[in-house]
């Protein structure tokens, strides 16, 4: 590789991101967006916040009381680069929108561009494919949807192809072992998808190349090891993300996005998005008019080049082999789009998505296009007549539609039309151009394409400004009003409102984050099935709504659960929320355009039950009915019951009130991770904390770590014997600490492979590769 050729591909790389994001590096506009890919306002952002905040303060978040009554934010927080900008520098979280998608799409380029370079080809070829992998389409719309989840994975799978390459051909499986590493430290699922990549290309490795047998092995061996190896270094964030997945509603698969088993082949609608979609990303409608199949975001999206498409009609420039890997490659891929039931499969039966499988097609339509293009220039061949039919098909298409399709607004169809005759006429002329020279007609067009593509996903949208970000939504006067309550009520807290700040399409059910209050109100996509299952057991969310467990309202409509759950204080807009007036809450400030409601006889965050009562017992019984139990009964899960045999166990309306001011916890210190008090008791009670159960909580009882249990199908006790108690509750995310155990010793492993690959390796004997 000419170092020469790297930095020019580089600044080339560089120069599109700042003519495409322009007007967010120098304008007043934030990579943050209010439409339907508002994740980036209501989720990203906030947990950015939250995540900075923890870097400047110490290392990474733990469990916060700020949304769902409280939550483990400790799994998927840690990525490498905004973490050290955040520790080492004074960038907010807003900027870091930006910054995240300009990383990795420049690494998911220069990855590309290393891949191509040890199968030598052309650096034109190079040139083209890389850019057209950064750049393509779903990557970028992805990026302005959820920076966060989406876009380390075109870097990862870019990486891992350069990796295993590498690995075959030059005996280094340190880059294996880093690949893994960032990939399980990122998003667990990504493995499942990584470890298929590997096998796949395994193979594919040993039928283009036909090595010793017992060379290959070797390096089928330390590419097993190096790989374990990684997922090792990984743990101490990799356990812990597993561990909240399965602990979700949609990983312990008590419920689904789909209520009938899929179709075999995909419907009329869907068939036309993903043929579509190979040509521009809004050929069929923008984010705001997309409406041929589900939404924007969720519909199949592979463009990544028209010059890409043509590029394999040229496929036999590749050879027999050549051929054959290509399309053994794209089969499978086909098969998935084609098919829904395969689609599931794919995901366990968790859900329809096509998200990172067009990431995967993209890949390898980029990679298959870039070897093709690099035939074609080395060779000095053009096959015409299959180039002139595929144009011709695909501008019948762009044209006069397919299965019967007919767009209202035409005029989008004919810039793919433009770039695919301006393409189409440079390879037809390509002999009297000079093969060499193609770089000077093919990367203007290129660019042009790109900026002109990318720019329609980008542009139009509704897009969060600085006065958005800064004076308006989270920042409105509600945030003041908090902040205020914060200063003069030093106890813990809980506070609802009955409106949202937010200014986006989505609700900002998470804006507890950076308005910073303890609330009941959360999104996400793994939340804990515990809080779920409370807020089942109370009718507040129904069985069966999937939706329903991602977007949670929260406590607010239920005076009763914001009594249990210790909410002090209500923002009210709403002229219904003078009813609280009438259930004891009092008037302590007018807004104007809100007020505040104080209860001044909240419950705290921890206080005693004489009494308890089945579950199974409880849900036969109304909502009403259930209220009435709830603030005199603790509801226990059925196999409980046995373990306190000696409690009141009791099926009856009691006339009086259990709850005495003195049966709480007198709270001495309360942090997220760290509470501790004291309470003192005249005969045994259960001491009910108003947080959800997480096997991460371990609780102490003077000094003796003790057991905790579940009530009201999802919160949390104990049980207390009499007398004098002195209650210490520490968080750490389940399996962290092992997670660090494995990590501690996966990386002695590392070590030592890397002392062992570069002492007894390097005078191993190498695969011979045809490129």
């Amino acid at each position: 590789m000419k170092i020469k050729n790297f930095i020019g591909f580089s600044v080339i790389l560089l120069f599109l991101e700042v003519l495409l994001f322009r007007e967010f590096i120098f304008g007043d506009l934030y990579f943050i967006f209010k439409d339907l890919g508002s994740d980036s306002y209501v989720n990203d952002y906030p947990l950015l916040y939250n995540r900075m905040l923890a870097a400047k303060d110490g290392f990474l978040p733990s469990w916060s009381f700020h949304n769902g009554l409280g939550e483990n934010l400790y799994p998927y927080s840690f990525e490498p680069f905004s973490w050290f900008l955040f520790k080492v520098t004074g960038i907010s979280a807003e900027q870091m929108m930006l910054i995240i998608p300009l990383i990795y799409i420049y690494l998911s380029g220069l990855m590309m561009y290393l891949f191509l370079s040890e199968h030598k080809l052309a650096f034109t070829a190079k040139v083209f494919a890389s850019l057209s992998w950064a750049f393509s389409g779903y990557y970028i719309l992805s990026a302005t949807w959820s920076v966060t989840l989406f876009c380390p994975i075109a870097f990862h799978f870019s990486f891992l192809l350069f990796a295993l390459q590498r690995c075959f051909t030059s005996k280094e499986y340190h880059w294996i072992v880093i690949v893994f590493a960032l990939i399980g430290i990122s998003y667990p699922v990504n493995l499942f998808f990584a470890l298929i990549f590997c096998v796949a290309y395994c193979i594919l490795f040993l039928y283009r190349n036909q090595p010793e047998k017992k060379i290959y092995f070797n390096r089928i061996l330390f590419l097993g090891i190096s790989a374990a190896i990684g997922i090792g270094l990984s743990c101490w964030m990799l356990l812990s993300s597993i561990s909240l997945m399965k602990n979700s509603p949609r990983g312990s698969n008590e419920i689904s996005t789909f209520q009938v088993f899929p179709d075999f082949i995909s419907d009329k609608n869907e068939l036309i998005s993903t043929i579509y979609r190979l040509f521009s990303p809004n050929i069929l409608g923008d984010v705001n008019n997309f409406s041929l199949y589900r939404n924007y975001f969720e519909a199949p999206l592979l463009y990544c080049g028209i010059f890409t498409l043509l590029l394999f009609s040229q496929i036999s420039i590749l050879g027999k082999k050549g051929k054959f890997i290509a399309i053994i490659s794209v089969l499978p891929m086909v098969l998935i789009f084609l098919s829904p039931a395969i689609r599931n499969l794919v995901w366990f039966y968790s859900g329809d998505y096509y998200r990172v499988l067009n990431t995967f097609f993209a890949l390898m339509l980029c990679v298959i296009s870039g070897f093709i293009f690099s035939g074609i220039i080395n060779s000095r061949k053009v096959f015409i007549k299959p180039l002139l039919i595929t144009a011709v098909f695909c501008i019948v298409i762009l044209l006069f539609g397919l299965l019967n399709f007919k767009e209202n607004h035409p005029s989008k169809f004919l810039i793919p039309v433009f770039f695919t005759l301006t393409y189409t006429g440079i390879l037809f002329f390509s002999k009297k151009i000079k093969f060499k020279r193609l770089i000077i007609f093919i990367l203007p067009v290129l660019l042009v394409e790109i900026i002109t593509m990318s720019s329609q996903i980008i542009s139009q949208r509704n897009i969060c400004s600085t006065s958005d970000i800064l004076k308006k939504g989270y920042y409105d006067d509600s945030f003041e009003a908090i902040k205020n309550i914060n200063k003069t009520d030093k106890t813990f807290f809980r506070i609802e409102k009955d409106f949202y700040s937010g200014i986006s399409w989505l609700a900002s059910y998470n804006e507890a984050k950076i308005q910073n209050y303890n609330s009941s109100a959360v999104y996400n996509s793994f939340n804990n099935k515990n809080y779920i299952n409370f807020l089942k057991v109370f009718g507040v969310i129904k069985p069966g709504k999937e939706p329903e467990t991602r977007f949670v309202k929260g406590l607010g409509s239920s005076p009763f659960l914001m009594k249990l759950c210790s909410v002090k204080y209500f923002v009210a807009s709403k002229p219904e929320s003078d009813q609280l007036l009438k259930l004891g809450f009092e008037e302590v400030d007018d807004k104007g355009n809100f007020k505040i409601l104080k209860d001044p006889n909240s419950l705290p965050f921890g206080f005693c039950y004489d009494n308890i009562l089945g579950v199974r017992e409880f849900n036969k019984y109304s909502k009403k009915e259930k209220e009435s139990f709830g603030s005199r009964y603790l509801v226990v899960d059925d196999k409980d019951l046995r373990q306190f045999k000696n409690s009141k166990i009791q099926a009856e309306f009691p006339k009086d009130n259990i709850y005495e001011q003195t049966d709480s916890l007198k709270i001495n210190h309360f942090s997220n991770n760290h509470i501790s008090g004291t309470i003192n008791v005249a005969n045994s009670k259960f001491l009910f904390f108003s947080m959800p159960f997480d096997e991460g909580w371990k609780v102490k009882d003077n000094g003796k770590l003790v057991n905790i249990y579940k009530a009201f199908g999802g919160l949390t006790f104990i049980p207390l014997k009499k007398g004098n108690h002195k209650i210490i509750l520490d968080y750490s995310p389940p399996f962290k600490l092992l997670g660090i155990y494995i990590s501690t010793l996966s990386l002695v492993l590392f070590i030592g492979l890397l002392f062992y690959q570069k002492k007894k390796l390097a005078n191993g004997k190498d695969i011979k590769f045809h490129s």
